[in-house]
């Protein structure tokens, strides 16, 4: 009796193919080659200014790219303005959270709200869920909040638009462990969905090691390493990663 055919490989949730960007001349990527498979979660990894957040912005059309590709779901979205890569299911939380300070947390999800619809009212308390924080100030102005606090409520507003790519830069950076435990907890729960994947990132390896399927290090505008995040050892990270 012949053995069942294998299945065949996942076709890649977004694929990045010899991208290069360069910003007022100067080159900032070197033709990266990036797949996040779907259902994964993927950590990008780097020291400061190897370009990691140009790499972001350009998956996002922030950044405009000089060559190469950005396929999201089977179809080139390089010419894609980035309201139009928003709508096809990518949500983005910059480095910095970009809330609206001046507007209650409520007024801030009112603004993914507007955009989602009745999908986004369907998400919302699994929001709530995954940060109570967010249902217990909604009355207080975003720039009131702390920085932790501020960092949930942007991932937060960013899952009500639905996205099917999430990319979080840095989310970890200046907020407190409780809180770092807190969005570990949700990225997994998020990825035990089946119908997200995730973009991060991070400085906070073990944070980053923990809550990742695989990784690229970046280094100078190019990938110079990945693979499994059980292949994140000491002797890499003294390599590519310490400063």
């Amino acid at each position: 009796m012949s053995a069942p055919p294998e299945s065949l490989p996942l076709k890649p949730l977004l694929s990045v193919k010899g991208l290069k960007a360069s910003y007022d001349e100067s080159i900032i990527l070197r033709g990266i080659d990036l797949e996040v498979p779907p259902n994964s979660v993927v950590a990008l990894l780097g020291r400061n200014g190897v370009g990691k957040t140009s790499l972001l912005r350009s998956i996002m059309g922030l950044m405009p790219r000089t060559e190469g590709t950005i396929d999201y779901e089977g179809q080139t979205i390089s010419e894609l303005r980035s309201d139009q890569r928003a709508r096809l299911g990518l949500g983005y939380v910059p480095q910095g959270r970009d809330i609206f300070p001046n507007l209650t947390v409520q007024e801030n999800l009112d603004v993914s709200l507007s955009i989602a619809g009745k999908a986004g009212h369907a998400r919302l308390e699994q929001v709530y869920a995954l940060f109570p924080v967010i249902k217990e100030m909604l009355s207080r102005k975003g720039g009131v909040l702390s920085g932790g606090q501020q960092q949930q409520l942007a991932i937060g507003r960013a899952l009500l638009t639905n996205p099917k790519l999430l990319i979080l830069d840095e989310p970890t950076e200046g907020i407190q462990p409780s809180i770092i435990d807190q969005i570990e907890d949700a990225i997994h729960s998020l990825k035990k969905e089946g119908n997200l994947s995730i973009i991060l990132v991070e400085q906070y390896l073990d944070f980053a090691k923990a809550a990742s399927d695989t990784f690229y290090i970046m280094d100078r505008g190019s990938v110079v390493r990945s693979g499994k995040s059980e292949e994140l050892t000491v002797e890499v990270i003294e390599k590519h990663l310490t400063v």
